[in-house]
């Protein structure tokens, strides 16, 4: 069970009402996972709203090496819901079943091409230093330009927080969904 009961409409301020229904409107199906229990929070839900339809639909990066990130972010923080959510849009834009196997069993996966090793490189020296060498910068910033790589840092920092808060919130996988990965009894 969710620490986070969802809002009923007619429990909600108005600013949590205007908030979550321009967010529904612009998500075309209502607030789900993370959004849920954002709504206590109008002010963040709308801000973090407005970031991710930057990162989905405006960023430098294809959506497949996107996706990509956000399934290493989910890993690194251990989100079971934001990982197996965002499996079907990986394999949708082109990550392999063998790609996604290998991320939910945090390593390196086998047969990478040169751009989802970039990513792969990127994200996981990020999320293990909170930095990146020079070298890799370098690498990033010759293949994709010094935007995209702002771009993917902001991809993973957003999906962290997302996951954080779905695992704080202990959102559950859906019914009869099998988790993609062990987590730690806390």
């Amino acid at each position: 069970m969710t620490r986070y009961p969802p809002l009923r409409r007619e429990d909600m301020y108005f600013e949590q009402r205007r908030v979550a229904d321009a967010v529904a409107e612009r998500r075309k199906g209502g607030l789900a996972g993370p959004f849920l229990p954002l709504a206590y929070v109008p002010g963040i839900l709308d801000r973090l709203q407005q970031l991710g339809e930057h990162l989905r639909f405006d960023t430098g990066l294809p959506r497949k090496l996107l996706e990509m990130a956000i399934l290493i972010t989910a890993r690194h923080t251990q989100a079971q819901v934001e990982f197996y959510v965002h499996c079907r849009p990986a394999r949708e834009f082109g990550v392999t079943d063998e790609t996604i196997a290998a991320l939910a069993e945090k390593r390196r996966p086998d047969k990478l091409d040169e751009d989802e090793a970039l990513v792969y490189d990127f994200c996981t020296e990020l999320h293990g230093r909170g930095r990146v060498s020079d070298e890799l910068f370098a690498r990033a910033e010759k293949r994709f330009g010094k935007a995209v790589i702002l771009d993917l840092v902001a991809t993973c920092g957003y999906y962290a927080m997302l996951a954080m808060v779905l695992n704080v919130t202990e959102t559950p996988l859906p019914a009869g969904a099998v988790p993609p990965f062990p987590v730690p009894a806390h």
